[in-house]
């Protein structure tokens, strides 16, 4: 307990001395210039989540315990980025990387301005490393990306190929599921920007579409797994609703450029998702396979919502990072896929009970048919009725 405590209060001491060495200023008037930040009323960077308060922000960097080093932004919605040095000249950002990041030299004078310009939520997970344990460290999340998106393309071509062999649609709906869940975590880990692909649609169209595909695909899975048209008929209503609000909000953000809307639209998604995990969780006792479901997606569903929603409104709750998202994904991937295995293997017993069923039916009626059986069941008909109303024989 001692180690725990003690490793606790180092990292919250390494936490406290790279704040204080960190200042800012929110440029709410947009007349902040470089030459202006000698007198500017600089304020202690304690909180890296502003939430909704966004808009332009200049932090001014004090010093460093090593020069030579690389400032680094971990987050996919920051993209107008400028650093500038202390004789006020700009610093050139650092090409390909999947976040900005700048470099700066063993000689570089302290202290350093950056700009950043938050179009969405005010986020600002600021890393200063040296250049040796940044390239290390990007060695190393490249590895864990290829090795979890490979991961996860495999299991989408297997839900497919399953689809092919097997006749079951509900395969074809997760791997949809699966895919605009992959390519939500592409544009989170700033795969789109690394590959070149930084536009105005890539940076405030393709997301909100991205989530809404993963509400739909999602939703629509769920109804065809656990047989919701015929338990819960009322429920793709709400589902309805939901969407509907969450396109009209994304709509009003695209027009607006306010994020308020775009975090409203976020919600909504979640909500349908969180609406067919409770459904699900009605089931729990009468459904093997809404055990599965519930299991798969309650965990994955916690930390996305905190990654994408109280983000957005400027709440750190569990301090989610892409790694925790990615193990999540790849527990829900394993449950789900065995889940759909087993369900199918109970549906293809249940076909066989039937096939053989229908069988003794018609079986049953050839027999029937026959014309000794016929004579047969008429006179049993008739010995019936005389039995019944105690008739004579005439």
């Amino acid at each position: 307990m001692k180690a725990i405590y003690l490793s606790v209060l180092l990292l919250f001491c390494a936490s406290v001395i790279a704040q204080n060495s960190i200042q800012f200023v929110k440029d709410t008037q947009l007349n902040f210039k470089i030459e202006d930040s000698e007198s500017a009323d600089f304020k202690l960077f304690t909180n890296s989540n502003f939430g909704l308060e966004n808009g332009a922000y200049w932090f001014k960097i004090n010093s460093l315990t090593n020069n030579e080093g690389v400032i680094h932004i971990p987050s996919s919605h920051v993209n107008d980025v400028k650093l500038f040095s202390a004789s006020k000249k700009p610093i050139e950002e650092i090409s390909y990387t999947r976040y900005p990041s700048f470099r700066l030299d063993e000689f570089e004078e302290f202290p350093i301005y950056l700009y950043v310009n938050f179009e969405k939520e005010a986020y600002f997970p600021l890393q200063i490393t040296s250049e040796e344990n940044f390239a290390k460290a990007n060695q190393q999340s490249l590895f864990k990306l290829g090795a979890y998106y490979g991961f996860a393309i495999m299991v989408i071509i297997i839900n497919l190929m399953c689809f092919f062999l097997f006749d079951e649609k509900v395969f074809l709906y997760y791997s949809a599921v699966l895919t605009t869940i992959t390519l939500s975590f592409f544009y989170s880990d700033g795969l789109f920007r690394l590959l070149g692909y930084d536009n105005l649609f890539t940076t405030n169209y393709l997301e909100p579409l991205l989530h809404l595909s993963v509400a739909l695909f999602a939703a629509h899975f769920a109804t065809k797994f656990l047989k919701l048209d015929d338990l819960m008929p009322k429920l793709k209503w709400l589902t309805a609703a939901f969407l509907g609000t969450s396109l009209v909000s994304f709509a009003t953000y695209w027009t607006t450029e306010n994020w308020l809307f775009a975090a409203i639209g976020n919600a909504f998604i979640w909500a349908v998702l969180l609406n067919y995990l409770i459904a699900g969780a009605t089931l729990f006792r009468q459904k093997v396979y809404a055990r599965f479901y519930v299991v798969a997606y309650s965990l994955l569903l916690i930390l996305t919502v905190d990654y994408y929603v109280l983000t957005g409104f400027g709440i750190t709750f569990l301090g989610v990072s892409a790694f925790h998202l990615k193990t999540a994904g790849i527990l829900e991937m394993l449950v789900l896929t065995y889940a759909i295995m087993y369900r199918m293997r109970a549906l293809k017993e249940e076909n066989e009970l039937m096939q053989i069923e229908m069988r003794l039916y018609l079986k049953r009626i050839e027999l029937l048919r026959s014309p000794d059986n016929i004579q047969m069941v008429d006179d049993l008909y008739l010995e019936n009725l005389v039995n019944l109303h105690d008739l004579s024989n005439l």
